[in-house]
């Protein structure tokens, strides 16, 4: 199981999507990351950075 973060604008919109990271404080350190690198570089046609979503991909489990 992998995990996976979601940046999203005011207007719930999303903005990236990244995945494949071990757990989910590596995932939520990354967003962050992210995040702050959006804001501190805004350009006209960007929406404003909104929230910030952590999750885990789930896979099927293999055995019937």
């Amino acid at each position: 199981m992998s995990c996976f973060y979601e940046i999203r604008t005011s207007d719930d919109s999303v903005l990236k999507r990244d995945s494949g990271f071990p757990d989910r404080e590596a995932a939520k350190e990354a967003a962050r990351a992210d995040a702050k690198r959006m804001r501190a570089v805004p350009t006209p046609n960007r929406p404003t950075v909104g929230r910030i979503l952590v999750g885990q991909n789930t896979a099927s489990p293999t055995r019937p």
